[in-house]
């Protein structure tokens, strides 16, 4: 099969296109032939080794698949050939933790390709049961874009936000692939949305994502444009997949008792947390990492009953994923960049 391999971390030019072993299905497993496959920051982390160095080369990337099963091992019912479905994007690679409620508590939970081969290939070999039916009736470039972030914004919003009707929620980097569905999913369970953004021309896809309010950070202070928006009180919730460069600022914004959520370090690792506030200002803080499988089948419900809309920026062929991760690290996409074997 073909492959975007990876024989060194580095960047992007250390993809190579070229032929890799077709995986086999091992008792349990299913083959699947990936009609695409969504890039995540996480890829960008794992090429340059800031995931893991215990990784073994040659490898394969690509967490968010979607496509079709060509081959089913022993002990697999239920599937047959053909079958259109939707790769998790991350699971416990211990069986032993299978078991796990919600499965991102697992202690052996990965994201799909971090050590075992991903989507950036051809075909996928995946556990059948981490597999789920495509029922969107989607282009597969769409149903591609939305595993990892799906799991993600349901998981950070829903669960561990407790976003109801009526809650008031800021959303970081309202117009990248996660900020997007994490705007979707307050929307959906009812909540007032405000998202940051950092041009002009994202302001557009935050807005189409639903948020009531955008603010340019790089025009004006967001906290302060938060509480204006707020009558002085704060936002109930803080959605944050930024880090380090926004957290005291995301503290000013949000409300007394309020619920700060992150799950993204794009804006550096350390914070600087002033516990006497902490404490008299009772937030509470969380950190969010996935999902469980149940998160993201509720997601892809709503992505196929169509209150939830695929942000795809662009596709680009397998053989060109060092460009595609060049226009990522650009910080100009809005919405998912995916690519098609």
């Amino acid at each position: 099969m073909k492959a975007a391999v990876i024989h060194q971390f580095g960047p992007p030019d250390v993809f190579r296109y070229e032929d890799a072993k077709e995986p086999q299905p091992g008792s349990g497993e299913v083959v699947v032939r990936v009609g695409a496959c969504g890039i995540n920051r996480y890829d960008l982390y794992l090429r340059m080794g800031a995931v893991s160095t215990d990784i073994s080369f040659p490898h394969i990337l690509g967490a968010d698949v979607a496509g079709s099963i060509v081959a089913l091992g022993p002990e697999v019912g239920g599937w047959q050939e053909g079958d259109r479905v939707i790769v998790a994007p991350g699971y416990p690679i211990d069986p032993g933790d299978w078991d796990i409620r919600p499965e991102n508590m697992a202690p052996s939970l990965e994201v799909t390709g971090t050590h075992s081969w991903g989507g950036n290939a051809e075909f996928i070999r995946v556990p059948a049961r981490f597999i789920f039916r495509d029922e969107t009736r989607l282009p597969v470039e769409q149903v591609a874009a939305m595993p990892l972030v799906l799991m993600t914004a349901v998981h950070a919003v829903a669960t561990l936000g407790e976003v109801k009707e009526g809650t008031r929620v800021l959303v970081q980097a309202g117009a990248s692939g996660s900020g997007n569905a994490c705007i979707q999913v307050a929307k959906i369970l009812g909540a007032k949305v405000a998202a940051t953004v950092g041009s002009l021309p994202k302001v557009e896809t935050a807005r189409a994502a639903g948020a009531d309010l955008v603010i340019n950070y790089k025009e004006q202070n967001f906290a302060g444009a938060v509480l204006d928006w707020t009558d002085g009180a704060g936002v109930d919730v803080v959605i944050d997949n930024v880090g380090a460069s926004v957290f005291e600022d995301n503290l000013k914004a949000l409300r007394v008792g309020g619920i700060f959520v992150n799950f993204g370090l794009v804006g550096g690792m350390r914070a600087t947390l002033n516990i006497r506030d902490l404490f008299f200002r009772q937030h509470q803080l969380r950190g969010s990492f996935m999902g469980g499988m149940e998160e993201l089948r509720r997601g892809l419900a709503w992505l196929a009953e169509g209150k939830i809309k695929a942000p795809v920026d662009r596709t680009y062929p397998l053989k060109d994923v060092a460009e595609a991760h060049r226009y990522i690290e650009s910080r100009a996409v809005r919405g998912k960049v995916v690519l098609i074997p």
